[in-house]
């Protein structure tokens, strides 16, 4: 009666872990397919979908774009499509566009785009040419000319760019631009870039405001912060003149945090990671020990801390993987080059949160300039002629 019993509940086991196992994975599939196909949602003018091994024919509202079918716009013409998942796609006049065959991948063949990806929707691929972009709840503009220059813009959000053929990578922070040209076949360095202007842009003012409005419009506010601590009228720079300095440059390490530090505590999440940016900026050498700051306003307290079992987040004081995210991701966006002593620095400061620390890193930036080999032409000034004979030695001896 025991082995029979023994062997019933091994068969439910099986059947509830194979279950269980189906449900975590039916989501990812379901992310994954819902990347595959869009609706056009807007038509401006001049805009063509191109089937497959079919003629193409005038794009409609509601048209279905499915993987192989492209969508192409002619002059003055701009066009927008939803997916399932509620990505947007914005394309601008005489713009080639398709979904690709991979999970979760857009290609662009020319033209210029918007991108809305919805925060948590599991991030989407979009190739341009030789260049890949990895986002994730991000809205980003971009544009590729017919000689295969390519910009790219981060209106909210991170994204980490990909130049596989020379093994580059770069991390674009928000209200930075990267810039890809074919004649030197690098990733020039990420530039900022006034989100103001950028908001003139026709992707923008001729559709309907973005899901992500709201987001772009504090990273705009983060601008004016730092525009403000360039002229020296800003929260931060008042805050470490209280702490004693004269200066945020001249500010030493313990008077600029406790000057940080009396911001942080009177400030909301998004602040936070609002003024991790600015002060990282106006004090790349304190990149560190300026995300330990932000991370400890609302980190874990572990003085009696013995075991992990007993972790227990203080009422009040919780942070979550979220807020970790923004902070890690503010400051290297701000001082990419420091990332590796940013992502150490928070492990060592708040072990409880490696995942979300690790989580946060967007890309392992690698941007090492492979030197050239040359080869020197030959002076014949200073070429000796070989040895024709003992009784003829070469001039020069």
């Amino acid at each position: 009666m025991n082995t029979i019993m023994n062997i019933q509940f091994r068969v439910i086991l099986t059947i509830s872990s194979l279950a269980f196992a189906l449900v975590i994975s039916l989501p990812n599939q379901v992310s994954a397919e819902e990347l595959k196909e869009a609706k056009v949602t807007q038509v401006i003018q001049d805009v063509r979908v191109l089937p497959s091994g079919a003629a193409p024919r005038p794009a409609a509202v509601n048209d279905n774009v499915d993987p192989g079918t492209a969508v192409q716009t002619g002059d003055q013409s701009r066009s927008e499509l939803t997916f399932k998942d509620q990505t947007i796609t914005r394309l601008g006049e005489k713009t080639i566009f398709s979904v690709g065959k991979g999970a979760r991948t857009i290609d662009l063949g020319s033209g210029q785009f918007l991108l809305y990806v919805p925060k948590k929707s599991g991030g989407a691929k979009i190739k341009m040419g030789p260049v890949t972009a990895a986002i994730t709840g991000t809205t980003v503009l971009g544009n590729v000319s017919p000689g295969g220059v390519t910009t790219f813009i981060v209106l909210e959000g991170s994204a980490c760019i990909y130049l596989e053929s020379v093994g580059q990578s770069l991390f674009v922070g928000p209200g930075q631009k990267l810039t890809f040209d074919p004649t030197s076949n690098r990733l020039e360095d990420p530039v900022d870039v006034d989100l103001n202007q950028v908001l003139t842009s026709p992707l923008i003012k001729d559709f309907r405001r973005l899901p992500s409005a709201p987001l772009i419009e504090q990273e705009i506010q983060n601008q004016h912060r730092a525009l403000g601590i360039v002229n020296g009228n800003d929260a931060l720079t008042q805050a470490v003149r209280v702490a004693g300095a004269s200066s945020l440059s001249t500010a030493t390490t313990d008077q600029f945090l406790r000057g940080l530090n009396s911001l942080f505590a009177r400030s909301n999440a998004r602040d936070v990671c609002a003024y991790v940016g600015a002060a990282v900026r106006a004090r790349p050498d304190l990149a560190p020990q300026i995300v330990v700051a932000a991370l400890n306003v609302a980190s874990v307290s572990r003085s009696d801390l013995r075991d992990f079992k007993d972790f227990k987040q203080p009422v009040g004081k919780e942070i979550s993987c979220d807020e970790v995210d923004c902070i890690i991701r503010a400051a290297i966006a701000a001082h990419p080059e420091a990332a590796d002593e940013i992502v150490n620095a928070a492990i060592a400061a708040a072990p409880l949160l490696r995942d979300c620390i690790s989580a946060a890193v967007p890309c392992a930036p690698a941007n090492v300039f492979a030197e050239p080999i040359l080869i020197s032409p030959i002076n014949p000034a200073n070429f000796v002629p070989p040895v024709v004979s003992p009784e003829q030695p070469p001039t020069g001896f």
